[in-house]
């Protein structure tokens, strides 16, 4: 699936020079279990054998064969013939074999062993997906043979879960853990060796999976909260330790524990608006567990490089600037020190302490911006300069700052040979607030997206609002490119 990667610019390049790095993607996405999941057409074949054809390139995945590959055989031997029909749409679940070269897969005799599935159009009851996760070997009921959804689950047993579904060797479900490896003793004095959990516990302490609830204690029978849930459930998810980190790193950005945290987990529709205090029930662990099959990843955040605010008041005045957004900062020029305080000239000129700066500069990790192209124009290479000219002054650029926005971006926009070009600001408004004390008595905000065409796209010509220079001026120009790689 084209991933869409957005990568905000805000610059000019007085201070910094613009040969640099100009941006960067900072993205986490939720691993999903290592089964493959596609949905497709079902034909009835043999006993015990289907055909899933291709409904969308949407809904299929390049791993299974060849990519331009159709269809897959699902060897269906543990389920009824009379459970499928042909021309059923259904979602498959299933394991692929390693192998280094997956073209050489014969897929006329080859078949991957259906684990689970689910009609494209079934609502699932938590029952149902109680069921489903069974069928994934990941969830097992009690010695009655009941699931027991509205009991209570302990760290324990959450943490069995967890190794279930994510701790694969050789490719197969480890339901019960019998590898050498997994014999090393736990860490914790409360989980003695012939505690049931003993082998879950210690492996995933030893893979980095769990803390204890203090340095030698687990507390394996105590219930555990959802937000607990969600952290252990994230963290398992990352096999390698540099992604590892990397969640580590989001989610403090995003305010650490356990926020961070319960905000990747909403983004990526992992739970929805549960309280995270909320002691969690086997039900409660089925639903997000099902989620993580079932939910698309839409959580990203991307780094915002450059930002410049002019100032611009009609007599010196003493300042105080501060940002708003959902996020971290990355880099600041001078230091924010929540929010800039500066002695604001009349002519721009900032001073703060012994220095003196044009603009006011930061960088920073911004969540969750994605342009839509629903209006703007169709430049072309040729028409970019006197382009930017003729808009930037139509929304309340000066001379100076319509110089330093077109000798940022022109160069990077005549790479193309036409460009898709909106002016977004309302919504980057909507994910960055700016605020100035003393208030300003006209604010001007623009914040371009482009992307590069062909020159034959058809765009809704964007309507822009000119805005007036008044008394106390405050400004902030920037942009960013939309990366379709």
């Amino acid at each position: 699936m084209t991933r869409k990667i957005v990568a905000f610019f805000m610059c000019i390049s007085l201070l910094f020079t613009t040969s640099g790095t100009a941006f960067a993607d900072d993205t986490h996405t939720f691993k999903k279990f290592e089964s493959s999941v596609l949905s497709g057409k079902v034909t009835k074949m043999s006993q015990g054998k289907i055909k899933l054809s291709k409904i969308s390139d949407e809904l299929w995945s390049e791993n299974i064969g060849d990519k331009n590959q159709d269809f897959i055989i699902l060897d269906t031997t543990k389920f009824k013939d009379t459970e499928f029909n042909d021309g059923d749409n259904i979602t498959a679940y299933f394991f692929t074999i390693l192998m280094e070269d997956k073209s050489t897969i014969d897929v006329g005799d080859y078949a991957f062993k259906l684990l689970a599935y689910r009609s494209n159009d079934q609502q699932m009851t938590v029952e149902e997906m109680g069921r489903f996760l069974v069928e994934m070997r990941i969830l097992k009921g009690y010695e009655d043979g009941e699931l027991h959804l509205e009991r209570n689950i302990t760290r324990a047993e959450f943490i069995a879960l967890m190794v279930n579904a994510f701790c694969l060797e050789d490719y197969r479900y480890m339901y019960e853990i019998e590898i050498e490896y997994n014999r090393k003793p736990s860490p914790f004095k409360d989980v003695p060796k012939d505690h049931w959990a003993q082998n879950y516990i210690a492996y995933a302490y030893n893979n980095g999976m769990i803390n204890g609830k203090t340095k030698d204690t687990f507390v394996p029978d105590e219930s555990i909260t959802l937000k607990d849930c969600i952290v252990i459930l994230l963290t398992s998810s990352e096999r390698f330790e540099h992604s590892r980190q990397h969640l580590l790193d989001t989610a403090k950005a995003l305010g650490g524990y356990p926020d961070g945290y319960l905000k990747i987990a909403r983004e990526n529709g992992l739970i929805t608006n549960q309280s995270p205090e909320k002691i969690a029930s086997r039900g409660d662990v089925v639903n997000i567990l099902y989620n993580t099959f079932n939910q698309e990843t839409n959580f990203s955040y991307m780094t915002a490089g450059k930002p410049v605010i002019y100032l611009y008041p009609q007599k010196e005045t003493n300042v105080n600037v501060k940002l708003s957004f959902v996020g971290d900062f990355t880099f600041t020029y001078p230091e924010y020190k929540d929010g800039w305080t500066v002695n604001a000239k009349t002519d721009g000129t900032l001073i703060s302490g012994t220095m003196t700066y044009p603009y006011l500069f930061w960088e920073g990790k911004v969540l969750n911006y994605s342009p839509v192209f629903d209006e703007g124009f169709l430049v072309s290479r040729e028409e970019t300069v006197t382009f930017f000219e003729e808009k930037l002054k139509t929304l309340g650029l000066n001379d100076r700052e319509r110089a330093d926005f077109i000798t940022f971006w022109a160069p990077r926009l005549i790479e193309n040979e036409f460009n898709l070009i909106k002016f977004d600001t309302e919504e980057y408004s909507s994910k960055v607030s700016l605020n100035v004390d003393p208030q300003p008595d006209s604010v001007i905000r623009v914040f371009m997206v482009y992307k590069g065409a062909n020159g034959n796209e058809s765009i809704k010509e964007q309507k822009l609002k000119t805005v007036e220079r008044k008394g106390f001026v405050a400004v902030e120009w920037g942009g960013a490119i939309e990366d379709l790689k």
